[in-house]
């Protein structure tokens, strides 16, 4: 029952962190069943990039190492690396504190995994990227991949993935700290 509990105050967190957007903040929405990356400013849209790719797992409340998926969630951007193999790599605080102690609820990871995930999201540093819970969640371009795959199927281990031509306009808004929402 007491797992019961903490899960749906966790989901409770997260519908709430997504709901709620502060009216001059820039951050970026990912809309994983639309295939779609928007900027907004509080609530206004300033761009919009069409036919993005997802996991090849499809998306998931919970991302764990190998399984393909993108994790749903609110994150913030932590690194930026250029160059890298696809253009630019945007990387998220993924697993966040949310999704750590649901893990251990579920018997995914254990109490030590957990406490060392919360302790990085309290002082603001990445978590731990080698967990069951994986990591190296990001956004990211296509590099010298195939635009036809990258058009017409979700190709990536777990990332957002834009166009080459998409990530470079992208560059222009993206910020470290900035939040990104993906649901």
């Amino acid at each position: 029952m007491a797992r019961l509990i903490r899960y749906a105050l966790t989901l409770m967190w997260l519908a709430l962190s997504v709901s709620t957007h502060a009216g001059t903040e820039r951050w970026i929405e990912v809309d994983t069943a639309a295939r779609t990356l928007t900027v907004y400013q509080g609530s206004r849209p300033l761009q919009r990039f069409d036919n993005i790719s997802v996991g090849r797992g499809g998306v998931a409340p919970l991302h764990y190492h190998g399984d393909g998926s993108t994790p749903l969630g609110s994150f913030h951007i932590m690194r930026i690396r250029t160059p890298h193999v696809f253009g630019s790599f945007y990387q998220l605080d993924y697993p966040r504190p949310e999704h750590a102690e649901q893990a251990f609820l579920d018997g995914r990871i254990d109490a030590g995994t957990r406490d060392d995930i919360l302790l990085a999201a309290r002082a603001g540093r990445l978590p731990p990227q080698f967990t069951a819970l994986g990591g190296a969640i990001g956004i990211h371009g296509v590099g010298r991949g195939s635009y036809r795959i990258h058009r017409d199927f979700n190709w990536t281990n777990g990332c957002v993935a834009l166009s080459n031509a998409q990530l470079h306009q992208f560059a222009s808004w993206a910020r470290l700290g900035m939040r990104v929402v993906i649901r």
